[in-house]
């Protein structure tokens, strides 16, 4: 725990350093998921949607993230039987991918899409043995994606943006946080580190062995807006 707290300490100097307002909200100890912010809500053009968790023993994380983002933004509640988690949110360009994996289902995608139309929103089917659509896939640059060799290869990906494979060992590394061309994200994987360096993008790894741990990547941890 010690680890993984200073862990999360470097990642909320790291995005100070990028100038960005961090506001932190207290750990409730009764949710040992409450860390991973993002699946709480996705936020499109000034509104949050408050998302209805795929796991329903994390719903009682959302309050203090909605009060936050209720501060800034026009709060809209998702509803059930729509189930979604953040986390298989992704946006690209002029349009919106979501996931569809154990966490979001057919109708969550469906509240996504009535929340950000116009905008398109494209479904991808996650395997079973991934969490999140981001946990394997993010969008280092405009008109890219990360994603890993072995997984995602249903032509989805690339109605939308050139792919960019890494190994399948390496599957962790393709979940970036992105300001300009400068990129946050997991230290340890050099092949994909080589491939980003050479796109021309300047990397600022971080250690996240212990939210790793938690199934949680860099973006896991915040919402941006």
């Amino acid at each position: 725990m010690a680890e993984a707290r200073r862990q999360h300490a470097a990642y909320v100097a790291a995005l100070r350093d990028f100038s960005v307002a961090v506001t932190e909200l207290a750990a409730d100890e009764a949710f040992p998921d409450c860390i991973f912010v993002e699946d709480h809500a996705v936020v499109h053009d000034g509104r949050a949607l408050l998302t209805h968790s795929g796991l329903a023993s994390r719903r009682g994380e959302q309050p203090p993230v909605a009060a936050a983002l209720g501060v800034a933004l026009e709060l809209v509640e998702m509803e059930p039987p729509a189930v979604l988690d953040g986390g298989d949110v992704l946006r690209v360009g002029d349009c919106y991918l979501v996931g569809i994996s154990t966490r979001t289902t057919r109708a969550g995608a469906q509240a996504l899409r009535d929340f950000v139309a116009p905008l398109p929103v494209h479904e991808v089917a996650i395997p079973d043995d991934q969490l999140h659509l981001k946990s394997i896939c993010t969008s280092p640059g405009e008109g890219l994606l990360l994603a890993p060799d072995h997984a995602l290869r249903d032509g989805e990906l690339e109605r939308v943006a050139e792919v960019l494979r890494v190994p399948a060992a390496e599957t962790y590394a393709c979940n970036v946080l992105v300001f300009g061309r400068e990129l946050l994200l997991p230290d340890g994987y050099p092949a994909t580190h080589a491939l980003l360096a050479e796109r021309g993008f300047r990397l600022h790894p971080l250690e996240m062995s212990q939210i790793r741990a938690a199934d949680g990547s860099p973006t896991c941890l915040s919402v941006f807006y």
